[in-house]
């Protein structure tokens, strides 16, 4: 079994993720964490270069082990904004693992959402490691590209979540349709 949580940045797609594997007492993978992991390790002199160098090789680490695990038999939870390439890849493993999978699209108004981005890209909140180089706080250019994460097709049951607002988030609920989801793809 497979859960994915995506949709664009500060949709509050990882503070859920950590929720979700607590409660259901499952590994989850998120793709900043190893981002900042392979980020002490890989450095060139331009920092876009290194944004999208170690943008690929966390990908490419999150799908490995997701591969492992569910050979293994093992549900893992995967947290990233995933774009439909990244999208198409995870299909290929639903596919190949014949599995079951549960994505929660993390969506809402995009512009609320840039906002929000661009409020905690300013802030201690964000890892240095994570911050976007020559970053420009242009609200309608973020929220535009925004859609490429919200915009996504992975083979499955999908909760579309919205964050515009995380007061108004019934996190419960999330919670219990995974709990329900395990059930179902655990009987026999």
């Amino acid at each position: 079994m497979l859960i994915v949580i995506t949709g664009p940045s500060a949709s509050g797609k990882s503070a859920f993720a950590a929720r979700l594997a607590h409660e259901l007492g499952i590994p989850f993978f998120t793709k900043d964490t190893l981002k900042i992991a392979l980020s002490e390790h890989v450095a060139f002199e331009d920092p876009n270069e290194t944004r999208h160098v170690l943008s690929r090789a966390t990908s490419g680490v999150m799908f490995s082990v997701a591969e492992s695990m569910l050979a293994a038999g093992a549900p893992c939870i995967l947290e990233a904004n995933f774009r439909q390439f990244e999208c198409d890849h995870i299909n290929g493993i639903i596919s190949r693992y014949k599995c079951r999978c549960l994505t929660y699209l993390f969506a809402g108004d995009l512009h609320a959402l840039a906002r929000r981005f661009i409020e905690r890209e300013t802030t201690s909140e964000r890892h240095e490691n994570l911050r976007l180089p020559d970053f420009k706080p242009d609200q309608e250019y973020i929220s535009r590209s925004f859609e490429q994460f919200v915009n996504v097709a992975i083979d499955s049951n999908t909760i579309r979540v919205d964050a515009t607002s995380f007061k108004n988030i019934d996190f419960e609920s999330l919670i219990d349709k995974a709990r329900n989801f395990m059930q179902i793809v655990e009987r026999p």
